[in-house]
Parts: structure tokens; sequence; C-alpha cells
């Protein structure tokens, strides 16, 4: 049966007469190489192979037995180790009539980049920036964008509030911690007497941060803080960081009560809110993080008062292992903080957690599929500007980003630090919700992935501002079910695709407004929850593509596998369904047989397999 679909599989598909059809001897719908349509650069500033699942239902098990296997977990990364991408040929194919004894690679297909909806038309258009009961503005809003200097913080002083509904800061009077002679001070009194000492070394820092976390004397061990300057560092570099700058870095954390003057809210579990910050705020932040200033925040404890939060203070990183690519973490978030403090920027960033009140009803949606591009080659990060660009996200912000996690989502946090500051108030994320940031910046490029990862260098990010004064970047995490190899058939039971299409659809359909073209702006993703996740990268894309279609924006999919298979493989089923005029609840009715049909049969016969074979011999739909 499986073997009937593989074997003639392109030589039984209809003629297709959608948007992927040939058109003419350019080729324009029907994708290819890079000399026949413009590049991914030319038109916006955007690892996983592909591997086709086979399900097979193991004997024996019950619904109780793998009832635990399916959520998320703490630190999980969101991917495997895979290889680098690199682009391939973008020589034109042969001709279809000639014989040829090589064929060109494809990069690209289904729908041109240049009828995707992307950029500022795309944008939506931004009512006066001001606090709201939903909306929390910690800086004086003047409308002057872009600003010469960061923005004025409100309140003009500070507010000291110490409640289960706001970050627990250091600088609160009733932040006490106790001291040798069994008497409580305030922490903020022990920090600043440490910080205001002189730092010469990475063993003075280490007794810096260990005076007011006396607790955790013998069981923090610096180990990759004192490799990093001994021997990832020239000893020029290593004087110059502590002569240059350390101080100031010092200076930004004890600036926290005049800088960060308003209350931090947290952004808990089924409350859509957002918070709006000035770069300078989130700089001064994440540098108490690097000096692990964050009380309650180092407890692992399942009952500690904030065991559903991530770690924010870098006690984990600094203490890991001096292994490569923790060594090179360091040196991306050492790197940012150099940047700001040579040029404070004066932008802003806003993190929005997004809850979806009510999902779609998958099986009577009437929404016909929207546009969608496949490329081979890419990524989100530097092909998806102008466009949502989704992290492969652990339902615990960022990951394993402080400790050894290092695939898409920790690699993103990492040259856009920014995007750290999340872990300080985002809860974990429930089913049925989302956080977008926009205006992250980015400050390091990088090479590698995993545990070949490197700090690539310095980067300009030169995305211009909306009139918010935040960089026109967004970004949007969103949590897949992790499935273990050995239950990775129930991916495909009813329960489990409506979650992943109700996550999905939770990030893109959050933000909302009107636009100069009348559209939101399309998607730019990939292989969400595949690899370490055990997701089919087939059943993520189309889940993710109907998510799309009913968010009414386009997709464009970066498939990261060097040998374009699942690329080829989408451009197929992309044609079918189009040239069916399928609708959503179609796709959805088909992606439920294939679990009766195969999955429950212990047929040997991948999704894009049934679903070629089903729709061969489908007539349109009216």
């Amino acid at each position: 049966m499986a073997a009937s679909f593989s074997a003639s599989r392109k030589e039984s598909l209809p003629s297709p007469t959608s948007s992927c059809s040939s058109k003419d001897s350019k080729g324009e719908k029907v994708g290819g190489t890079g000399k026949r349509q413009t590049t991914l650069t030319e038109l916006f500033l955007s690892h996983s192979p592909s591997t086709s699942y086979k399900p097979k239902r193991p004997k024996g098990e019950t619904n109780e037995e793998v009832s635990s296997t399916i959520s998320s977990t703490i630190y999980v990364s969101s991917e495997e180790d895979v290889s680098d991408c690199s682009h391939v040929s973008e020589s034109p194919p042969p001709s279809p009539s000639l014989p040829s004894p090589v064929k060109q690679a494809q990069t690209w297909g289904c729908t041109p980049l240049n009828e995707i909806c992307f950029g500022p038309s795309a944008t939506p258009i931004l009512p006066p920036l001001r606090g709201s009961a939903s909306h929390c503005v910690t800086f004086k809003t003047d409308g002057c964008v872009p600003r010469l200097t960061p923005p004025t913080p409100t309140p003009p002083t500070y507010r000291d509030v110490w409640d289960d509904s706001h970050v627990r800061m250091p600088t609160s009077s009733q932040c006490l911690y106790p001291v040798p002679g069994s008497k409580l001070v305030k922490k903020w009194v022990l920090i600043t007497q440490a910080l205001s000492k002189p730092i010469r070394n990475s063993f003075e820092l280490e007794e810096a941060i260990l005076t007011y976390n006396s607790r955790f004397r013998g069981k923090w061990k610096f180990q990759l803080l004192h490799a990093y300057f001994a021997r990832h560092q020239t000893k020029e570099e290593t004087d110059r960081f502590f002569s240059t700058v350390l101080p100031p870095l010092k200076k930004l954390v004890l600036n926290l009560p005049q800088i960060m003057t308003h209350a931090v809210p947290l952004l808990s579990k089924g409350v859509s809110y957002s918070l709006t910050m000035s770069q300078e705020q989130v700089a001064c932040l994440l540098a108490n993080a690097l000096f692990c200033t964050y009380p309650r925040r180092n407890s692992n404890a399942s009952d500690s008062e904030f065991a559903s939060f991530p770690s924010i203070n870098f006690n984990s990183l600094l203490c890991s292992r001096p292994i490569k690519k923790q060594l090179h973490k360091l040196q991306c978030i050492l790197h940012y903080f150099k940047r700001v403090l040579s040029s404070m920027p004066s932008g802003a960033v806003t993190f929005s957690r997004q809850v979806l009140k009510e999902a779609p009803n998958w099986d009577q949606s009437t929404k016909p599929f929207t546009s969608l591009h496949v490329s081979s080659t890419g990524t989100i990060e530097d092909q998806g500007h102008g466009m949502l660009q989704v992290d492969f996200a652990n339902k615990y912000i960022g990951g394993g980003v402080l400790d050894y996690g290092c695939v898409q989502e920790e690699i993103r946090f990492l040259i856009c630090p920014e995007l750290l500051l999340s872990r300080l108030f985002t809860e974990e994320l429930s089913p049925n919700e989302s956080l977008l940031v926009i205006g992250a910046e980015q400050f390091s490029t990088y090479r590698g992935y995993s545990n070949s990862f490197e700090w690539g260098g310095d980067y300009k990010d030169q995305t211009h501002l909306d009139d918010w004064g935040r960089k026109q970047v967004r970004v949007v995490a969103i949590d897949a079910l992790i499935f273990n190899r050995k239950w990775q058939w129930r991916q495909y039971e009813r329960t489990r695709l409506s979650r992943e299409l109700t996550k999905a659809y939770s990030g893109f359909s959050g933000e909302t407004g009107m636009t100069p073209c009348g559209r939101m702006m399309g998607v730019a993703t990939g292989n969400w929850g595949c690899g370490a996740f055990g997701g089919d990268p087939e059943l993520k894309a189309l889940l993710q593509w109907m998510a799309c279609s009913i968010a009414d924006r386009d997709m464009v999919y970066f498939t990261f596998d060097k040998g374009g298979e699942l690329l080829s493989k989408l451009v197929d089923i992309h044609q079918l369904i189009m040239s069916r005029r399928l609708v959503v609840s179609n796709l959805w009715e088909l992606l439920n047989e294939y679990y009766t049909e195969v999955v429950e049969e212990r047929e040997k016969m991948t999704l894009f397999q049934f679903l070629t074979g089903k729709l061969s011999s489908k007539p349109s739909t009216k």
C-alpha cells in the first residue's frame, strides 16, 4: 500500500491548478532555483533534517501509561543538533522535455516570495503609546521617535512594591537577607557594598556575587566565568574588560532604583497583558540578572514561589562546565553589555502574553489556505524581517539558554539578549498561550548549532523603528508538545492535533489591528516541535499552515534541509491541496483519517504518502 504511493508519487499527481502551477517558460510558480526568482535577501532582511516518520503503535500500551510523557518539561531544547544550512546550486533546471543526467537542486517552491504579504504595509497602524489596564508602560511617552537619549522612567521616583503580582526586586526595603550573627539586613545594602569595591578579576567578581548570595557559598562553582577569562580571552582582553567594561556595568546594576522606578508586573497565566520598557531599563534589569541579584529565584523546589517561572539569575550559566558552546554563550552576553555601555540604545521593547479565549472549530472551518512559500535556504532570523518570526519555544520561555541548551530558541535569545528579560516575569505558557516580543535588537552573529555554536561577531541592527520606538521585529514564542520516541504515534491523535493547532493559532492571531494593505504580515517559521521534541516535520508544516490560514496570514517555511527533501514534498502537497481547493476543515478531516486508517492500523506510510493517495483520486471541492 505505502510502496505504491511512494514509487509512483510524482507520476500520479494530477495537473495542478494552484498558485504552484506552471505558467510560462520562466516557471514563475513552480519554484526552483535562485536565478528564476528574486532572492530572499533581496526581498527582505529573515535544523532539523527532514525525515519521514513511520508511525508504529507499540503493543499493549494504555493511555495511562503515556499520559505523563506528552507534556512539555523544563529546558528541553526544541530541536536536535543538526548539520549547518548551506546554500545549494541556484542554476536553473534543464527543460523538462529534454533528458538530463544531473538534476539541479530546488531551493524554493510554491508561491513566489514577492506575492507573500510582509513588511511595513502589513504592520499594524499604531495608536499613541500610553498605559492602560492591560498595558504597562514604564517610561514617559513624549511621542518623539527616534529619540536621541533613553526616555525618562516613570514614575519619577522609585516605587517599592513587594507582592505576588510583581517581580520581587532586590531594591525593595522588604527584601531581607540573613548574615552571620542571625540578623537580617536589606539585600540591596549588601549588593551596594559588594559592588562598590574594586573588582579586578573573575575571582573577585565571584566573591562579590557570593557576598549577597552567601547561602550558596561552596555550592556555586564559577567554572565557566573563570575559564572564560583564563582561556577564552587574551590577557589584554581580560584586562580591558575589568578596567573599562566592568566599572560602568556595576554602575548600571546599582542604578536600578533610578532606572526602573516602576514595579515590574508578572505576566501570569490566563491574563493577556503587555509590558513596554525602554532598552535602557531592559539593560539595567539584565545586568542585575548577570550579577544574580534577584531574590527568591535560586530555588528549584517544586513548591517555591517562582517554581512556574524560568530561572533568571545567571549563576547556572556562570557555574556551568567550560565547554565550547557555553564559553560562546557568555561571549554573546558580555558583548551585548559592551555595546549598550558604549552607546545606550534609546528605543523600547514590548513583551505581550497572548491568551486565546476560544479556539476555532477546526472541523467546521471553511477558510481557504493562504499563500505558502517554502525555502530550503535561509533562516527565520535572517530572512524573516518584516514577518512574524516563530520562536520554537519551551513552555518555560528561553528553554535551556542559561543551562546547556543551544538550539533555535536559545540561539535567538543569545544574539538578541533583550529576549532574555522575558524570563524575569513570564510564567510558563499554557496550551492556549503564547508570548509576543516586539523590538528586540540583534547584537551578535553566530556560527554553528548546538555543540558547535560560536559567537560570530558584532552585528549592527539597521531595522527601522516603529512609532513607539521599537525595532520592527516581531518574535512569537509557541511551545510544541514533546513526544518521546516510543510515543511519537500519539502526535496524530485528535486531541494532540487540536492542541498544536490551538497553540500555533494563539501565536499567529494575537496581534490585530488595521494595516496599510488590509492584511496581517506573514509568518516566518520552520520545523517547529521537531528534532528533540519528536514531532513529524510533515505534520507540523501542515498544522502551522492551517493555523496561518485561520489567522489570515501567509506562511514562509524554512525547511533547513540541505538536500531539499522536505521542500520537494511540501511543493507536491501544496499543489494537491490548492488544486483540489481544500479548506482547513477538509485537511483536518484527512489528518484524522490518517490516524484511524494508518496509525491505529500500524501501516508503514508517511503522512504525505497518505495524503497523496487520498488527494490524487479526490475530485476538487466546489
